[in-house]
This record gives structure tokens, C-alpha cells and sequence, in this order.
């Protein structure tokens, strides 16, 4: 029997092996995130905005206001929510302004508690996604709210997860000096009849409308608040609950760029 010493190529072939091992260890006990880095290093973690925890929220509340639209005794007759959408521009529905019109007296109350005077800068029918207005204040430090392409909500993203953020039953629900984030639900299908975002489990209130419904995921302005369902639809249909309306935010551009000429 030969007794020998390993040739230089057996030697070589076990070193092979022997590293081999090493290797294949090393990257089973690697997190899989590493494990993908390392082979995709130009690509890097990929990470959604995170809108969970006390401040997630905070921010943007710094651009929601209370609408207080006044009789023309200077007498506050109806609350609602707005949102700035340019420098000493605001955002609301229409309804919320009707009982101030005549007179043409506003009052939009911001995030530190303070009443600003406002005029009306432009006002639409107030039936359905037509349910648009904007009010004009001095006061431009407010940061305006980024605002989504609402089209590219309108097929394919029914369960995409909105939050409302506004001033629903002042007093009960909400402060009159701060936003509260009113309901967090999903979009459940664009209405292309009415032109309208239908969306469920935000369970929206009075004072809700003219206010913003947001994307979770990326914080931007899907749509305005406008209407909400309750009790039942007809005499033979169960009793409905949380389904809310939306005007998309691109029918608010249409109707700023056509009333002022600044574009959103």
C-alpha cells in the first residue's frame, strides 16, 4: 500500500474545499438584509416614510386650520377644516363657507391657537366634487401641505391606507386650536360617475369636511374631505357605517389654476 505524502494537488484541492466550507457558513449565518447588500450594493434599503408614533402627524398640522365662517351679525355659524395649499391660500368645501357667504366674513384659527380674518378668493357649486372653495388670508408663514397626483389613485390602489387630519366636533372630538388626526381607513374604489374617492373606516364627523384626507404612506394630500355616509342608503339595504367621500385633489388644481391663475 502506498504510504506517501499528498501530492501538491491534493493539497491544494483540500485547501479549496476547506475555504469552500468557510464561506458557505459565513453567509448562512448572515441577516438576509446584509446577505443582499452585498450582492446589491448600489441598491441600498429601500424605506417608506414612517407615519406611526406621537410626531408622525405633527408636522403637518402646522397647514390644517379651523374654518369659523360668521353670519353677518359677526356670529360664528358653522365650523369646518382647511388646509394652506399656497402662501395665504386655504383650501375648504364650499358647504362649510355657505353660511358666511353673504357677508363675506371668515375666520380661520391656526395651530398656535391664533384667528386670522380671511376673504373669499374663490368658490364653486358645492354639489359633489364641485363641493370646493379657497379663502384668502394676510398671513403666508403657514407651510402649505404637498399634494399628490391624485389620478394615479383612481385604478388599482383600492386598500391603499388614507388618515384625515382636521377639526371634527369641536369641543367633543377635537380642539378648536389644534388638528387632530380624526380617522385612519383605505380607499375602496375611485366613483368615476361622481368623480369621487370613496373610502372606508375613516369615520368622519362634522367638521371634517373641507379638510385633508391623506396618503400614509408618503403624507401627501390625496383629496379633500367631503361627505360621509351613515344610516341607510335605501329602504332595503342594511345599515351603512364609516363610508366616506373624497374630491381628489386634482379637481382642487383644476379649480385654483381656473380661479387665480397660480398653479398648485
Amino acid at each position: 500500500m502506498y504510504t506517501g505524502k499528498p501530492t501538491l494537488a491534493v493539497k491544494f484541492f483540500l485547501f479549496t474545499v476547506f475555504l469552500i466550507g468557510i464561506v458557505l457558513n459565513a453567509f448562512i449565518v448572515l441577516d438576509a438584509e446584509i446577505f443582499n447588500w452585498l450582492l446589491f450594493p448600489s441598491q441600498g434599503t429601500v424605506r417608506t416614510p414612517s407615519t406611526e408614533g406621537s410626531q408622525g402627524w405633527e408636522g403637518v398640522k402646522k397647514s390644517i386650520l379651523l374654518v369659523i365662517p360668521l353670519d353677518c351679525k359677526g356670529k360664528p355659524c358653522g365650523t369646518g377644516t382647511g388646509f394652506v395649499v399656497r402662501p395665504g391660500y386655504v383650501a375648504t368645501n364650499a358647504h362649510v363657507l355657505k353660511c358666511g357667504v353673504k357677508c363675506s366674513k371668515f375666520i380661520l384659527r391656526d395651530y398656535k391657537g391664533m384667528n386670522h380674518e380671511a376673504e373669499l378668493e374663490a368658490i364653486a357649486s358645492g354639489q359633489g366634487a364641485e363641493d370646493l372653495a379657497v379663502l384668502r388670508m394676510g398671513e403666508e408663514s403657514l407651510p402649505r401641505l404637498a399634494l399628490a397626483d391624485s389620478a394615479e389613485y383612481e385604478v388599482g390602489h383600492d386598500g391603499e391606507e388614507v388618515v384625515t387630519v382636521g377639526y371634527p366636533l369641536v369641543g367633543i372630538a377635537s380642539s378648536a386650536d389644534k388638528a387632530s388626526v380624526s380617522g385612519r381607513g383605505s380607499i375602496s374604489t375611485f366613483k368615476s360617475d361622481d368623480g369621487m374617492f370613496i373610502t372606508s373606516g375613516m369615520n368622519m364627523n362634522a367638521g371634517n369636511s373641507g379638510g385633508p384626507v391623506f396618503l400614509a404612506r408618503t403624507q401627501q394630500v390625496l383629496g379633500l374631505a367631503v361627505g360621509v355616509v351613515r344610516g341607510q342608503i335605501s329602504s332595503s339595504s342594511a345599515p351603512v357605517e364609516g363610508i366616506d367621500y373624497v374630491i381628489p385633489v386634482n379637481r382642487l388644481k383644476n379649480f385654483f389654476l381656473e380661479k387665480t391663475g397660480q398653479s398648485l
